[in-house]
């Protein structure tokens, strides 16, 4: 952890790098900053917003506000409310979208 306030990383190799209430339990996970994300998949990651997670394996949030990424190698880059569900997909932004198929975007 390298600064903020009540973060936490668990995760085997992961690591929270500020921001406030933010937590890396996923092994090799990340959280960049900003406040109560989570990624909590292997490998997975979010760089910034609020009430961002990132659960899928190698999944990724890239900001925005209650984003999840729960797909297997799936993305959300921003936006509001936005879910990448299906294995390999992806949501650019935008509000409410949801991107639940195998290879799906939005």
């Amino acid at each position: 952890m390298s600064g903020g306030s009540s973060n936490e990383a668990s995760g085997i190799e992961s690591a929270v790098l500020g921001g406030e209430n933010n937590k890396a339990s996923g092994a090799d996970s990340a959280v960049s900053g900003s406040t109560d994300n989570k990624a909590s998949g292997y490998n997975s990651a979010v760089s910034g917003g609020k009430d961002n997670i990132a659960s899928g394996i190698a999944s990724t949030v890239s900001g925005g506000d209650g984003n999840k990424a729960s797909g297997y190698v799936s993305a959300v880059s921003g936006g509001r409310r936005n879910a990448a569900i299906g294995r390999h997909s992806t949501v650019i932004g935008g509000i409410d979208n949801k991107a639940t198929e195998k290879y799906s975007a939005v």
